[in-house]
């Protein structure tokens, strides 16, 4: 008799569970507005991806999809009407404010967030486009503006390209992979590859909790963690590198004119120059410290298992 009546709970769970999930209502909206320059813009959302690519001087389209979960109870009743109703008000009023320059995308009361309301954008701007996105969940993707740039998202992958200036970019879990920044950059990722590629000075900040860092074309001060994972730089170092990883190899490239100090030690594992260098103190395995080419800025690595190569 008790496992009969145990047997009838689960099953009576599983209903419940399957009445419980509706299909969600979507829905879309389309807008263009006329914008001064340059553009101020922030972008929000609680869950969706954010796309921002640079179009036309003047002008912003914004496309955005709608998703609302529904809730059906097992007995019927309530739920997609409601979510019915939350599109078509988000398709009849978007969550767009505009004050001169600047311009705010995404912003909902509170009640909509109750609801399970997810608003994916993409927005065309000018390319004089300033520009500040957070998403909760989802995927962001940054194409061909002045900069700078901020973007933050909870859970997803991170894409920066040919950014006129200065850049942030930070994600719970995902990967990042910012090409031609044309400033200083800034990245982290709990979990996931940090790629970068740089086409004027500024100084990089690059960590992960695990995945592999490749940086190129630094030309300024560098500072790169990772728990678990290989770190690859390639640039001149005009002010300290700071390199450091936990497990995994470290290779380090400069130009031929390069001025530094290096101090590298590998916890487990060789260091390999082809650089030349003036060495001071005592050399000791898998440690390396001197002067190239007279000296200059300190070039610091780091790895507890993993070899380090300077070239």
């Amino acid at each position: 008799m008790t496992r009969s009546i145990r047997l009838l709970s689960v099953s009576l769970l599983f209903v419940v569970a399957a009445c419980a999930r509706g299909q969600g209502v979507t829905g879309s909206f389309d807008r263009t507005l006329s914008v001064g320059e340059p553009l101020e813009l922030e972008v929000q959302t609680g869950s969706g991806a954010i796309e921002v690519r640079a179009g036309a001087a003047g002008k912003v389209e914004v496309h955005g999809e709608i998703r609302v979960g529904s809730w059906r109870g097992l007995f019927g009743g309530g739920g997609r009407a409601s979510a019915e109703d939350i599109v078509q008000n988000i398709k009849a009023s978007p969550p767009i404010e505009q004050s001169g320059n600047r311009l705010l995308i995404g912003r909902l009361d509170e009640a909509f967030w109750h609801q399970n309301v997810s608003i994916s954008y993409t927005i065309v701007v000018p390319a004089a486009t300033q520009l500040r996105a957070r998403s909760g969940s989802g995927s962001q993707s940054v194409r061909g503006i002045a900069g700078p740039v901020v973007v933050e998202t909870g859970s997803g992958s991170t894409e920066l390209n040919d950014i006129g200036g200065a850049a942030e970019a930070r994600t719970g879990s995902g990967s990042i992979h910012a090409r031609g920044i044309g400033g200083a950059f800034t990245g982290s990722t709990g979990s996931g590859q940090i790629d970068v590629v740089q086409t004027a000075r500024g100084d990089v900040a690059a960590s992960t909790g695990s995945g592999s860092v490749e940086i190129r074309g630094v030309e300024g001060a560098a500072r790169v963690r990772t728990g678990s994972g290989s770190v690859t730089i390639d640039g001149k170092p005009t002010g300290p590198w700071d390199l450091d990883t936990g497990s995994g190899s470290v290779h380090a490239r400069m130009p031929p004119d390069a001025a530094f100090t290096i101090d590298a030690r590998a916890g487990s594992g060789g260091v390999k120059t082809s650089q030349p260098i003036t060495v001071t103190g005592n050399v000791e395995r898998g440690t390396l410290f001197g002067q190239v080419r007279g000296g200059g800025p300190t070039v610091r690595i780091r790895t507890g298992s993993g070899g380090i190569s300077l070239d």
